[in-house]
């Protein structure tokens, strides 16, 4: 019996101490902002038909944040509001990089004959206001 009772006592004493030394990993966070827009460049024209390449230079604030896409607003073929958006994972370890500059291509089906006007959110003013890269750009039929 006393070696019963030890068993069990040595077995709760292991599973205790394989508990303690297990880490959980802190929850994370995960939050999709816009990316403020340093530069981008652009066709001359659009092509009916083709997919146009814009070129998008953002800041990546800090080591927690990566490049997650477009999003893409507009009803009408011919305007666009473009916003660059960078997926954020919160570790509570986040380092700034205040010179980390990407650069990730834009794709831009022409699907209008029609003139378009394509604009890309830089970020805001420090009123608030929106700022934007507006392009108005005419479409070539070949």
């Amino acid at each position: 019996m006393y070696l019963n009772n030890m068993r069990i006592k040595i077995i709760a004493v292991i599973l205790i101490l394989g508990l303690m030394s297990c880490s959980v990993d802190d929850p994370k966070i995960v939050t999709i902002q816009n990316a403020n827009v340093v530069n981008v460049v652009s066709p001359d024209v659009l092509r009916f038909g083709e997919t146009e390449v814009f070129l998008v230079e953002y800041l990546n604030p800090t080591d927690c944040h990566t490049f997650e896409g477009f999003d893409v607003i507009g009803s009408e073929p011919e305007t666009k509001t473009i916003r660059t958006e960078t997926r954020f994972e919160e570790s509570f370890d986040c380092d700034d990089t205040p010179n980390d500059f990407q650069v990730v291509e834009f794709e831009f089906q022409v699907e209008s004959q029609q003139d378009h006007s394509i604009r890309f959110l830089r970020g805001a003013s420090d009123t608030g206001q929106l700022l934007y890269f507006t392009f108005n750009l005419p479409v070539v039929v070949e």
